[in-house]
């Protein structure tokens, strides 16, 4: 094996680690030591990738967060309208981070280091570049109202999604996120959308929310 595949396995491998341990202790009660234990590696070998616990946190939260964009660029590709991709996608990113370890870690740490380390401004800022780009199709389609501004709305929609599955996490686990997606398009469908869109719109989250959750793949 090619010494660059062996350092990124290594890398994959201390990554999973930590992960495991921040699932089952929390991130605060896992220090570098627990992962080289449970990594079953070296200190040199754990250093060489990362010079911190929070370095290692940085990572994950790039991991999840781009694994996550992933799967909502599988939907918002198609050539279905953007709104109905923007709504669909959302959903199964829900889904995602249900199924997914890394990426439910990496929400949790993305809420930890807010505002204190580059990872959690760049996964929300591509987040929002993706939301914004749906949001200007929509409105080129007809679908939104006129004097919406796209980049606002997408403030919205992701604070509402954050919000949603950080109070699903908390209070249920994360087994009524898709219900709690569903209330918040409720509730933005009939403020961003056009009274002639509108019936379809909300017809279309009613078969959205009632889909069978699924792992995105």
């Amino acid at each position: 094996m090619a010494r660059q595949a062996r350092s990124e396995l290594t890398r994959q491998k201390i990554i999973a680690a930590a992960v495991d341990l921040f699932n089952e202790r929390g991130y605060p009660a896992t220090g570098l030591g627990d992962i080289i234990t449970r990594a079953e590696m070296t200190k040199g070998a754990l250093y060489y990738h990362f010079d911190s616990k929070e370095s290692l946190a940085e990572a994950i939260i790039d991991e999840g967060g781009a694994a996550m964009l992933g799967v909502f660029r599988t939907i918002t590709g198609s050539s279905s309208p953007a709104l109905e991709n923007t709504i669909h996608g959302l959903f199964v990113v829900a889904d995602f981070t249900r199924s997914d370890q890394v990426a439910q870690i990496g929400m949790q740490l993305l809420r930890t280091f807010s505002g204190i380390n580059a990872a959690a401004g760049r996964v929300y800022t591509s987040w929002l570049d993706e939301l914004t780009a749906q949001l200007i199709q929509a409105a080129d389609e007809g679908d939104l109202e006129d004097h919406l501004d796209a980049a606002g709305v997408a403030e919205v929609i992701l604070g509402s999604m954050l919000g949603a599955e950080a109070l699903s996490r908390a209070t249920a686990k994360g087994t009524d996120l898709r219900e709690r997606v569903a209330r918040s398009w409720e509730l933005l469908l009939p403020a961003i959308v056009r009274d002639e869109s509108l019936g379809y719109f909300r017809e279309f989250l009613d078969r959205e929310s009632l889909r069978p959750t699924r792992a995105a793949g």
